[in-house]
């Protein structure tokens, strides 16, 4: 199986894995991830091996990791190939390669009415994609749990509420972390961190180690002893491990609010110009509930307001206290969220 994409899109292509051994039991699967995803796939029982692509956009005829994939997959001799990338150089690599069969998006085109996750179990071939299990899965071990322990030191008994400010690689936009196209300016989440900690609550900030500058920035505006950073403290299972060991998670559209659905923590995700339809996140152990307030403009992903939007007034039409109102919904009484996710 082929998805080379970030920490979502490789998510949301599990239930592809667990659909393929059901159907051909005793097989064995493999899948070809980006670098920065892989380790998600680590430990899954439906898994041969995961192959990372670290420069997964490098064009073939430069690409010595491409070059050497190619003679891995030729060896492997590979009967299907189930191809979840659009790119035309995924399909022409996998062509390559000469398996017996390939499937995917280039016979079976993607419905933008259908979520990401329902889209891969039809571009592999699952006509009862509507009856099958959506929800991403991830499976940690004594080691992850391990290592986000030794980060995540929090008093006891209060309930822990992560908060995630980050999404992507910085370099990417030429905005400050405010505003940027998915973020939240950084004082709301200041605001946030400062209610739940007048209510006793722990928090989290996580993030990676480019993110560690916008959140030490929050952790300057909460109280002393109110919470932990741990952005870039961690590997991204260990990331997991955390963000399973919380009450809640508050994020915006990120890859890390996809990991709180897959390890079954009650999630906020506050919402802007993202295909909600297509890629939100999907929990099947704990409530998600969308905060959103989408303007005319909205959703711009795909478009080219995307690449020319001046302001994410999207993003600042949420307000701090209805985020707040949300998380101690989950904290208080998750089962009664389950009721009104939307």
């Amino acid at each position: 199986m082929v998805r080379a994409g970030a920490l979502g899109d490789t998510l949301m292509a599990t239930p592809v894995l667990r659909a393929l051994a059901t159907r051909y039991p005793g097989s064995a699967i493999d899948v070809l991830a980006s670098g920065v995803a892989a380790p998600l796939l680590a430990n899954h029982p439906h898994l041969g091996r995961v192959v990372a692509l670290k420069w997964r956009n490098l064009p073939f005829a430069i690409s010595l990791e491409k070059r050497a994939l190619l003679r891995r997959l030729r060896e492997a001799s590979y009967d299907l190939a189930v191809v979840l990338e659009q790119a035309p150089h995924y399909l022409d690599l996998v062509r390559r390669a000469r398996p017996g069969r390939i499937i995917g998006f280039h016979e079976t085109p993607f419905d933008p009415a259908l979520s990401s996750a329902a889209n891969n179990l039809r571009a592999a071939g699952f006509d009862d994609w509507a009856t099958r299990p959506l929800a991403p899965e991830i499976f940690l071990t004594d080691r992850d749990l391990a290592e986000a322990a030794g980060v995540v030191t929090v008093r006891e008994p209060s309930p822990v509420v992560g908060l995630h400010s980050g999404y992507g690689p910085v370099r990417r936009s030429k905005r400050n972390q405010d505003g940027r196209l998915r973020g939240w300016k950084l004082e709301n989440f200041i605001d946030l961190g400062r209610e739940l900690a007048a209510r006793g609550m722990s928090i989290v900030l996580t993030g990676s180690a480019e993110d560690r500058p916008a959140v030490e920035r929050i952790a300057q505006g909460l109280p002393a002893g109110s919470f932990v950073n741990a952005a870039g403290a961690l590997s991204v299972r260990g990331l997991a491990a955390a963000i399973g060991m919380m009450d809640a998670f508050v994020s915006v559209d990120s890859g890390p609010a996809h990991i709180a659905a897959a390890v079954g923590t009650p999630l906020v995700v506050l919402w802007g110009p993202g295909i909600l339809e297509q890629t939100r996140p999907i929990g099947a152990r704990a409530p998600v509930l969308i905060v959103r307030h989408p303007p005319p403009c909205a959703p711009c992903y795909g478009t080219p307001l995307m690449r020319t939007c001046p302001r994410n007034i999207c993003m600042e039409s949420i307000a701090p206290d209805e985020v707040l109102r949300a998380t101690l919904t989950l904290v208080d009484n998750p089962q009664s969220a389950i009721d009104i996710q939307h």
